[in-house]
């Protein structure tokens, strides 16, 4: 969950723990935008669009 006071800011790489994903597959994104409806995240050439309740729904953490 997103907690209160937590920042993300453009080129933070983030994982989302809660994806489920194919064996092998990366967890982590980096952040190409910020949105007022959401968040835009890359990954090995992908891009995704996801909104804030999505991102909190995948359990979206910065990467450690």
């Amino acid at each position: 969950m997103i907690q209160p006071g937590q920042t993300y800011r453009v080129g933070d790489t983030v994982r989302f723990e809660n994806a489920s994903l194919v064996a092998n597959r990366t967890r982590d994104y980096k952040i190409a935008t910020l949105h007022p409806d959401g968040i835009g995240v890359t990954a090995q050439g992908h891009s995704y669009f996801l909104t804030h309740e999505q991102a909190e729904r995948l359990g979206i953490r910065e990467r450690a």
